[in-house]
């Protein structure tokens, strides 16, 4: 997916890589709201996420499992960290 400048700047400012991004892309929970996707991780997506990547490489980016992603028109629009659940529709 491609990366509008806003969400080049918020992986920055956030400290998320683009490898957590391919994560969420890859195994993310979707959640659709307001005509935009919202990926995130849950546990059935963390489980399937260890299994391909390893235990050991988890614990090395456990901050980064609490990332979203938003996505619309075909672009990651931005990317933050959740600090509240995300609320499904």
């Amino acid at each position: 997916m491609k990366l509008t400048n806003h969400a080049r700047v918020r992986m920055q400012q956030r400290a998320i890589s683009r490898q957590v991004v391919d994560w969420l892309a890859a195994y993310g929970e979707v959640d659709h709201q307001r005509g935009a996707e919202v990926f995130y991780f849950n546990r059935k997506s963390r489980q399937a996420l260890e299994r391909d990547v390893g235990r050991r490489m988890l614990q090395r980016n456990e901050k980064a499992l609490n990332a979203y992603m938003v996505c619309a028109e075909g672009q990651i629009a931005t990317v933050g960290h959740r600090y509240q659940r995300i609320v499904r529709h």
